[in-house]
């Protein structure tokens, strides 16, 4: 009996230590979670490392421009950052439809809140330019200037999944648009609206991975429809679909 009992103890404690280890691996600490590709999750890349993705936007036309017809606008995506210090990166986009293209740089930094919780403040200045030729009647363009304040948070929901909500307020600060010699410019700074972007990062295939999320943007103008030329004084809804591999 006294044989039995101690061979019923040492299996107690055998799966009592097996308990254990099996429940730190699956409830690791984040902190011993490795640093995982991003463009989006507020979290700087290393110091001297560099960060790219390729994708595409897709923007759906409101109502209120192009009546009963929607159409879903892509423009191939291009992301590029830099990590200059712990907490300080630079983030570079481009954006272009072929008609017209847009490029951003700027400047973010980040921080970790908790082992989970991250948070990053960043300001982004970008130039976009269209053109087009409507066979032999008429030429049109159109080039403006932009800013973008922003907050983001990102929270580490597994070890390989990282959701951020990203918020932006949109700053005019110069627009010309002209058609044959007809010209109009504004170069006032205003605020022209603001957006929401919700993106989910994660392993895709073969240690890829990409993005993918939601951007609403409420706002009097958007770059990639500046040839509708439209009359409208009010915000309008721009819902974009963002897909991105991280490479």
């Amino acid at each position: 009996m006294v044989i039995l009992r101690n061979i019923v103890a040492r299996i107690s404690q055998s799966v009592g230590l097996l308990v254990v280890v099996a429940s730190f691996a699956l409830g690791q600490s984040p902190e011993s979670w490795p640093l995982q590709p991003g463009i989006y999750f507020p979290q700087a890349p290393l110091p001297g490392k560099w960060r790219k993705s390729v994708g595409a936007v897709f923007t759906t036309t409101p109502p209120e421009l192009t009546e009963e017809v929607r159409v879903s606008v892509p423009a191939v995506d291009f992301n590029i950052q830099r990590g200059l210090t712990k907490h300080l990166f630079l983030a570079s986009r481009f954006q272009t439809q072929f008609v017209q293209s847009n490029l951003g740089l700027g400047l973010r930094w980040a921080t970790p809140l908790t082992n989970r919780l991250f948070l990053s403040a960043g300001y982004d200045v970008t130039g976009w330019l269209g053109a087009l030729q409507i066979k032999d009647v008429f030429a049109s363009e159109a080039y403006g200037v932009e800013t973008f304040p922003s907050i983001s948070m990102g929270y580490k929901l597994t070890r390989d999944l990282r959701l951020t909500v990203k918020s932006e307020a949109i700053i005019d600060l110069y627009y010309r648009s002209q058609v044959g010699n007809l010209a109009v410019v504004y170069n006032r700074r205003a605020i022209n609206g603001f957006a929401f972007t919700f993106i989910l990062e994660q392993p895709f295939y073969n240690q890829r991975h990409v993005s993918v999320g939601i951007r609403a943007a409420y706002s009097n103008f958007n770059w990639q429809l500046w040839s509708l030329y439209d009359t409208f004084d009010r915000n309008l809804f721009y819902p974009q679909l963002i897909f991105g591999f991280i490479l």
